[in-house]
């Protein structure tokens, strides 16, 4: 486990805002200069905290929903459970796989644009893995609310990064979209000199796309991707369903002012009322926070359950291919 010192936890906050923004910007909010600035990045980079640099897309716009699945290993050994993960993480349809602790075992998020790819992805699930995994639950995707980091900076206020509702208008993009796109998700920092040159564009086409997606709020944020287990974070995922549904948004509230608090998810399912999920250094910090409830709200929670990855093999927001959706309501390009 590393420990880093505040300039450290500092650049990590800025970059998961905005990690496309230039050295000397991000310097300046650090109060280093940008030479420091780089020699820090590239230290973490090596030290394999900083992963990679990437974006946040809103895959939704671009005709996708998302869901999250669940699993039991059955009759499971070693050999067999690296095949499950290879094929998972594989999978371009896979937008997070990591393993669980809690009441499953494995927790697989897809994305869902063609009905029969999705259905041939779920056959093949089953005609591969039957004997070894049991689905226990999926939940669709409804509403997403993403935090700042702010438990990094001592007294940083909470603020809510990206807020995603159901029901968005759809955007078209075509082939240099596409592949924009992809290049920021691979690297959100390569220049757009680089992308052009690889595209084989102009510079001035690629700036106007990127700020055409960052308008529409295709691009929902530059980001980086960390290795919380080597800072000790894992993220727990609470669960809550109410007695008392009336407080549910004072709930909400509360849970909000939490600085470990990085996102919150609505699903449509009927097993819950509240999603909450936070990065924390271990259980009784989880505990703590379970207490804190039941003190402020007595008798507003029937019940709750809680599950941990402690090993995240895939995180990417990227969406596997271009549906060219002929809904009138899709703005953007026209195919």
């Amino acid at each position: 486990m590393y420990d880093l010192d505040v300039k450290d936890k500092k650049i990590l906050f800025y970059l998961t805002q905005n990690s496309r923004q230039s050295l000397k910007s991000l310097g300046k909010k650090v109060g280093i200069s940008k030479e420091l600035a780089s020699y820090r990045i590239k230290r973490m980079l090596k030290n394999k905290i900083i992963m990679n640099f990437s974006i946040i897309i809103n895959f939704e716009r671009l005709g996708y929903s998302l869901m999250q699945t669940h699993y039991k290993f059955i009759n499971i050994n070693p050999k067999i459970k690296q095949e499950i993960l290879d094929f998972f993480i594989k999978h371009n349809h896979t937008m997070y796989v990591s393993l669980v602790e809690g009441i499953n075992d494995l927790q697989s998020d897809f994305y869902m644009g063609r009905p029969q790819q999705f259905e041939k992805l779920l056959d093949d699930i089953r005609g591969k893995f039957y004997s070894y995994l049991s689905f226990q639950s999926s939940y669709f995707f409804f509403r997403g609310e993403f935090y700042n980091y702010s438990f990094l900076i001592k007294d940083m206020p909470k603020k809510m990064l990206i807020n995603w509702i159901w029901g968005q208008k759809l955007y078209c993009i075509d082939e240099l979209d596409f592949k924009i796109l992809k290049e920021l998700s691979n690297n959100a920092r390569i220049s757009t000199k680089n992308i052009a040159n690889k595209l084989k564009s102009t510079v001035s086409t690629i700036n106007y796309r990127i700020k055409k997606l960052e308008q529409e709020l295709i691009i929902g944020l530059y980001t980086i991707n960390i290795d919380w287990s080597k800072l000790g974070y894992r993220f727990f995922h609470l669960r809550i369903s109410l007695r008392d549904y009336s407080k549910k948004n004072q709930i909400i509230e509360h849970m909000r002012k939490n600085p470990n608090l990085i996102r919150r998810f609505k699903f449509i399912n009927l097993d819950m009322d509240l999603h909450f999920t936070l990065l924390l250094k271990n259980m009784q910090e989880l505990r703590t926070i379970i207490e804190n409830l039941s003190t402020t709200f007595p008798n507003s929670i029937n019940d709750y359950h809680f599950f941990s990855a402690y090993n995240v093999f895939k995180y990417n927001f990227m969406v596997p291919e271009i549906l060219k959706n002929k809904d009138p309501l899709c703005r953007g390009h026209t195919f």
